[in-house]
């Protein structure tokens, strides 16, 4: 019975050393695939900051202005206020 039991033991850690293997191996192409992708994330942050920034320079009064020079747009335009009666009653 001693025998038996001191085999059972023996084949039982065997089968744990084995299943620890496994799991630090998995552990690291885990910790690999993890790195990649924090690398993935910081290139996509600092090319969604460039394209904000770009955003923000199309969208600006300053680059409308700019381009409107560029492209000999000099009149301005006259607001038109609603307060006047003509615009009220489409007349």
């Amino acid at each position: 019975m001693k025998i038996v039991l001191k085999d059972m033991l023996i084949a039982l850690f065997f089968i744990l050393l084995i299943a620890n293997t496994g799991i630090f191996v998995s552990g690291m192409y885990l910790g690999d695939d993890i790195n990649r992708f924090e690398g993935e994330i910081k290139k996509l942050t600092r090319e969604n900051t460039l394209l904000e920034k770009e955003v923000y320079q199309a969208e600006s009064l300053q680059y409308a202005a700019s381009l409107s020079a560029k492209l000999n747009f000099t009149k301005q335009s006259q607001p038109v206020y609603f307060e006047n009666l003509k615009y009220a009653l489409n007349r």
